[in-house]
């Protein structure tokens, strides 16, 4: 019975240490990599470092200070859960599924990319997503809003009935308050439906949400762009090589011989996976300095839209390579660090988005630098944009000011 277990495992598990560890390498922070570099070097003697001469510099991205993040992330509380859940030969496919939740709790990739990337029937992170969703908090791993509250109703047992339609065939209808047709499809009474709605609204739509935010306590850049749009990867990050002791190998007894021979196979495969790190960094930077003209020269306001799929087309990449080569990443620009997610956008904006998020900008640069004993009041600040060629009043302002965050000019002063 065990072999046909182990039979069926190894089947469907197809993952190679190489590919195992080309992943886990691309989506690691500097400072994690870093880390790797170092743990490595020490427990194999065929790795030789090199450290960088100038003191690691660390920044966020708005004052250049260190940043400490104490609170735990989604994906951390899900993969505690997991090796308790989850046998060891799944981990990593566990985490892997994981890794592709977002913060809301949803699983953004599509498993049929996902087992591809793995090389893994689909079947088989099917079962493993099964098994997550029965993890805290309730509605976690769903794919869509529907499947998200049919998790959370099945787990407090009340999925069934007119409750159970709603959420499965009429959630539209829901948002535009169409009550009196859902009853006449569904054959109920108002009153049902309007019941049914209200312990509907008792779920969460964003299940991950009270979790925090993927981060790294310490940034240091991945990536530096200059004003000549040169790129240059961090010399923050220890350079590995291979020692040349294996060179004596011929030696050596026949034990210290395969001792020697396993740890050079396993210099060569980190050494190959951090520089497909680095190519394939380097290459998403090249298109978004081509795709950004205006960013480059001007800053976060000029950011045009771009989706992490576009760039995935134009380079011939699987869209969960980009958004994995740009997990936990930062870029220097000549006028501030930049978190490489957040170049990105999920959609494609409207023109009216794009003019909200420029305001925004404009409107948060103009306060930092503003003289703290006279604060610019909302009205100065449109005065201000509409002499720039933004024409806004007043009112839309202060919206957005609220929006951001930022306190009005009488409680901003000093």
């Amino acid at each position: 019975m065990n072999q046909e277990i182990s039979l069926e495992i190894s089947q469907k598990l197809a993952l190679t240490p190489e590919l195992r560890q080309s992943i886990q390498i691309l989506q690691m922070s500097a400072v994690e990599l870093a880390a790797t570099i170092e743990k490595e070097f020490l427990e194999n003697p065929l790795l030789e470092i090199e450290y960088a001469e100038e003191p690691i510099k660390t920044f966020d991205d708005k004052n250049l200070e260190p940043v400490d993040v104490s609170t735990p992330t989604l994906q951390d509380f899900l993969i505690e859960q997991a090796k308790f859940a989850i046998g060891a030969e799944k981990l990593f496919a566990a985490k892997f599924l994981i890794e592709s939740i977002d913060n809301r709790g949803y699983l953004v990739e599509k498993i049929s990319e996902l087992a591809k990337i793995l090389q893994v029937e689909e079947g088989f992170l099917e079962e493993i997503l099964a098994e997550i969703q029965k993890f805290e908090p309730a509605g976690v791993g769903a794919r869509n809003l529907s499947e998200c509250l049919r998790l959370q109703a099945e787990r407090r047992g009340i999925y069934s009935g007119i409750l159970a339609a709603i959420i499965e065939k009429h959630l539209k209808k829901v948002a535009e308050h169409k009550i009196k047709e859902i009853s006449r499809v569904e054959k109920v009474s108002v009153e049902e439906v309007r019941a049914a709605i209200e312990k509907i609204r008792g779920l969460n739509p964003k299940p991950g949400a009270s979790y925090g935010f993927e981060a790294v306590k310490f940034i240091i850049p991945d990536v530096r762009v200059d004003k000549d749009r040169k790129i240059t990867l961090s010399s923050q990050i220890p350079r590995l090589s291979l020692s040349e002791i294996y060179s004596d190998a011929k030696f050596l007894d026949e034990d210290a011989k395969i001792y020697v021979a396993s740890k050079l196979s396993a210099a060569k495969q980190l050494i190959i996976a951090i520089r497909r790190r680095e190519q394939t960094l380097l290459r998403v930077v090249e298109e978004i300095i081509r795709r950004q003209s205006d960013f480059l020269e001007r800053g976060m306001e000029f950011l045009k839209p771009m989706t992490m799929r576009e760039v995935a087309e134009a380079l011939e990449l699987h869209e969960s390579t980009i958004s994995r080569s740009v997990a936990n990443k930062f870029i220097e620009f000549p006028f501030g660090v930049v978190e490489m997610r957040k170049i990105f956008s999920v959609k494609a904006l409207s023109a009216e988005e794009i003019t909200s998020a420029r305001v925004k900008s404009m409107i948060m640069e103009l306060i930092s630098g503003e003289d703290k004993k006279n604060p610019l009041s909302d009205k100065k600040l449109a005065e201000i944009l509409n002499e720039r060629g933004i024409l806004v009043a007043r009112r839309t302002v202060m919206k957005y000011r609220e929006q951001i965050g930022l306190l009005s000019s009488t409680k901003r002063r000093k």
